[in-house]
């Protein structure tokens, strides 16, 4: 029994193990302590600047001055440079309420000039 469980365990960990594709030149982005930077992350081309963007979530992190709660959550857009600082966090909507987690996933429509997809949960 012990050595059929130790099997289907093993087969499990191969199966959940991670890697990096790149090891030599990885690309580095830093956020807020404790916003949970890069939960979700979603490659983006924008056409206006024939750029490719990296999206990135940060459900815990705090609100813009203007809103009226502590913590929202956001969604950044990074330019795919070695500057780990130069991530600016995207206009969203004026509905905000607090523990919202947006940025909890983001997801690019997949094609040139599509759109973005941010979303949120919803608190209580």
């Amino acid at each position: 029994m012990a050595t059929g469980v130790y099997v289907v365990l093993s087969v499990y960990v191969g199966v959940c193990a991670a890697f990096n594709l790149d090891t030599e030149f990885p690309l580095l982005k830093t956020g807020t302590d404790g916003s949970l930077f890069g939960l979700s992350v979603a490659l983006h081309q924008d056409m206006r600047t024939d750029t490719y963007l990296l999206l990135v979530g940060a459900p815990r992190e705090k609100a813009e001055p203007n809103v009226p709660a502590n913590r929202t959550g956001g969604v950044y857009s990074c330019p795919i440079t070695a500057n780990q600082l130069d991530c600016n966090r995207m206009n969203t909507s004026e509905d905000l309420i607090e523990d919202m987690w947006l940025g909890v996933s983001v997801a690019s429509q997949g094609r040139p000039g599509g759109r973005v997809l941010e979303t949120s949960t919803s608190p209580g």
